[in-house]
């Protein structure tokens, strides 16, 4: 950052890390907004299809010209500091936010929080979403421990944010900081409502009906969290019908994400068990009376014997499969995992997995497919050709 000047010092930023949630939160903060008016930046990882997801203005994704000519252009200050792919990546993210003069950033972090390289920012609201196990031989083995390194965002003076969770979290960010808010969803949100288009719900400031565009009761913490940061941004309340207009803006893919409506075929990035367990809870609030047929795409580092614990809870079909990803399981594990339950089988990938689960199908089954950001590109190959 002071070789490059200080871009991260350019713009104003809210600045968001958390176990689960990250990209919900960013997602509708930036939505938000956009919708009032301010050239809206946004970093976040990892990326579904295209690296240039990562790093966008106004939902319009960097160009690859910018990128070659910013590597290009610092190639030997690349070298000699010898910055890892995420630290060349927030680089170019805040170096482009600088030139393109946005109005705020709504950055996430990448892993962590107090050594990511995002924590270079002073942000003028930090969010800290839900903490779970995650990460664990990086950030540590208990909550408080990984409440810690994600509590490194947090700056003097500057308001934190975060959700109602147990005591031993919380308390580490009361230690951090005197000007910690608790978002309860209960106080902005009742009489909710899902179905296959997304959620309907009163808005408790305004008593009104908002429509959310996703399913996901679980996803509730997360847009309040996003409501309340941007408030705080703005430092005054936001209207209804403006947050009603940002959330008609959102355009989210993997995050229960009909590839398909007939037949019924979702994408989700849910990954570790935490998120499995939110993902199965409305996949059968959304589909109650429906068979389950589901690819599970597996990472090695994510407590997979949890994530088959929190699956079997649908009692569908299963089909494990390897990401394309160095932390995937390796396909003698997933073998020997998949023996273990009842009725699991494995494919040698995600397209072969998403194959036969397709041919399984008939006029009752739904087909959930999961599994991180890493399978995307073969989801999406796979169902260009197939549905």
């Amino acid at each position: 950052m002071q070789e490059l000047g200080h871009p991260e010092n350019a713009f104003l930023s809210i600045h968001i890390a958390g176990t689960n949630g990250k990209g919900t939160v960013t997602a509708v903060a930036a939505a938000i907004l956009q919708q009032l008016g301010y050239k809206t930046a946004c970093f976040t990882s990892p990326h579904l299809l295209r690296f240039n997801e990562r790093i966008t203005i106004d939902g319009t994704e960097i160009d690859d010209d910018y990128i070659k000519t910013f590597l290009a252009t610092h190639d030997a200050l690349l070298e000699k500091s010898e910055a890892s792919f995420f630290e060349v990546t927030t680089a170019l993210g805040f170096q482009y936010f600088k030139d393109q003069a946005v109005d705020v950033a709504v950055v996430e972090t990448g892993l962590g929080g107090r050594l990511d390289a995002t924590s270079v920012l002073t942000p003028e609201v930090s969010v800290i979403t839900s903490i779970g196990y995650d990460h664990t031989g990086i950030l540590g083995e208990t909550l408080p421990e990984i409440a810690g390194e994600k509590a490194g965002i947090i700056k003097e003076g500057k308001p934190v944010l975060t959700l109602p969770q147990s005591d031993e979290v919380l308390d580490v960010f009361r230690e951090k900081s005197h000007l910690m808010s608790i978002v309860d969803p209960k106080d902005l949100f009742t009489d909710v409502k899902q179905s296959v288009e997304g959620m309907r719900f009163i808005y408790l400031p305004e008593n009104t009906e908002l429509i959310f565009p996703i399913c996901g009761e679980h996803l509730l913490g997360n847009i309040g969290l996003a409501i309340v940061a941007s408030e705080s941004f703005l430092g005054k309340r936001i209207k209804s019908d403006n947050l009603q207009k940002a959330f008609n803006s959102l355009k989210w893919k993997g995050r229960f994400e009909h590839i398909s409506y007939h037949p019924p075929v979702i994408y989700d990035v849910a990954h570790n068990f935490q998120g499995v367990a939110a993902f199965c809870k409305t996949a059968m609030e959304v589909y109650p009376d429906k068979e389950f047929i589901v690819v599970m795409g597996l990472l090695d580092d994510k407590s997979p014997e949890k994530v088959m614990q929190e699956l079997s809870v649908l009692n569908g079909k299963i089909i494990l499969a390897p990401v394309n990803s160095h932390r995937s399981m390796s396909m003698e594990k997933l073998q020997a995992l998949a023996e273990r339950y009842p009725g699991v089988k494995t494919a040698d990938s995600v397209t072969q997995a998403c194959e036969q689960a397709y041919k399984e199908m008939n006029q009752n089954s739904i087909l959930l497919i999961l599994g991180s950001h890493y399978i995307a590109g073969e989801v999406y190959g796979w169902a260009g050709k197939e549905i």
